[in-house]
């Protein structure tokens, strides 16, 4: 007999969920990287999902950036990466997204199917 699952792992697999859904509504409203120009292949998160619970999902919080440009600012800090996306963004997202990073967010298994309800929604109509 199968074990329930714990709350814990149901909030996992929701985020997940979470995770690839917000990309899958994020890439195609932006198809080309902010830093390159290239193809966007993921919405880099400015903030760490780790960093901020608040802002993981929130668009404003998402880079479009293409595969070169994402593992070079991961993987080698380059900060070009970093300043491109400032400078085209401007210091008024910044400044938003720098006020914004602790505001609390509870993610409690209702909170997140709340959220990834919204999202179904908002896919749906820009489908």
């Amino acid at each position: 007999m199968k074990k329930p699952m714990t709350t814990q792992r149901k909030k996992r697999i929701l985020k997940d969920k979470l995770d690839r859904l917000t990309q899958q509504i994020f890439v195609p409203k932006n198809p080309r990287c902010l830093v390159c120009g290239e193809p966007t292949s993921e919405g880099h998160h400015f903030i760490q999902k780790t960093q901020s619970m608040y802002l993981r999902w929130n668009e404003k919080n998402l880079i479009p950036l293409c595969r070169a440009c994402h593992m070079r600012h991961h993987f080698s800090g380059d900060p070009m990466v970093v300043a491109k996306i400032v400078q085209e963004l401007g210091q008024t997202w910044f400044m938003w997204i720098q006020e914004n990073r602790n505001n609390p967010f509870n993610d409690n298994l209702t909170n997140l199917r709340e959220l990834y309800n919204e999202l179904q929604k908002q896919r749906m109509l820009e489908c």
